[in-house]
């Protein structure tokens, strides 16, 4: 018992994003109720938690910073942000601020590291392919309506197309995150967002293939998903009980038949 006990609290310890996700919370709550000056402290405090705040957070703690007048911690965030391969444009509307024209002499260096210590390709690869399986969950939704046809075998084919990019993309560079690829920086919102990581991880579950199920732990851990996906992802499955991608998409297709007949 007394082994066991001491086993939980050393992983309780070793995962940072344990005491780093409740405080973004609140921080954002604080930010709703324009309580910006709770809000700059919860955050603060959230990102003394791990080397990695990510993206969205600092994207909420630059508009704090603005609110609260706080040019230092806008500045850090600023640069932060920079390291991570978020572009010069997202910083336009703070031409005005005391740390905007440094900024700019020294963007040239941020970037370099960002090239430098990330991996570039691996951002529009990943990007690419959660635009890819935007496309396909789309005509599979039609396909369950009835609306569309589409051949179990093409519809396994760019299933399993899907399923094995992103084992891919993790053999060669790890598991996709803003650890090993940067901020994802929306051009058309002018934002910080989070990668569809797990929306994609769905999608693939519904597939048929429980991929990199053993891992969700560890990846919620290192705030790579967020700690209510372990339970999402629990509950997400097809209709063909998780037999894989073949399976499923026989079993999707017999479903149409049954529809149409």
């Amino acid at each position: 018992m007394i082994i066991l006990i001491f086993t939980a609290k050393s992983i309780a310890q070793d995962c940072e994003y344990t005491a780093y996700y409740p405080l973004v919370e609140l921080a954002s709550k604080n930010y709703s109720d324009k309580n910006y000056e709770d809000a700059e402290k919860n955050l603060k405090l959230a990102f003394t938690k791990t080397e990695h705040p990510l993206g969205s957070d600092l994207h909420l703690a630059f508009s704090v910073a603005q609110k609260r007048k706080d040019t230092k911690w806008a500045e850090q965030i600023a640069i932060r942000l920079a390291k991570g391969g978020v572009p010069l444009r997202y910083f336009r509307y703070y031409k005005k601020s005391d740390w905007y024209d440094n900024f700019v002499k020294d963007f040239e260096n941020y970037s370099n590291f960002y090239k430098e210590n990330f991996y570039p390709e691996l951002r529009d690869k990943f990007n690419s392919l959660i635009e890819r399986d935007a496309v396909f969950t789309k005509k599979t939704m039609d396909w369950y309506y009835g609306t569309i046809e589409i051949a179990a075998e093409n519809a396994y084919n760019e299933a399993n197309a899907i399923y094995s990019e992103l084992k891919q993309l993790t053999e060669k560079y790890g598991f996709p995150s803003e650890h090993n690829m940067g901020y994802n920086y929306v051009r058309r919102f002018n934002r910080i967002e989070d990668y569809h990581t797990l929306v994609l991880m769905i999608h693939i579950y519904k597939y048929g293939e429980r991929i990199y199920e053993n891992e969700i732990p560890n990846y919620i851990c290192n705030g790579i998903l967020h700690p209510n996906s372990k339970q999402t992802l629990k509950q997400s499955m097809g209709f063909g009980n998780s037999k894989g991608i073949e399976h499923e998409m026989k079993v999707r297709q017999e479903m149409y038949k049954k529809k149409k007949g």
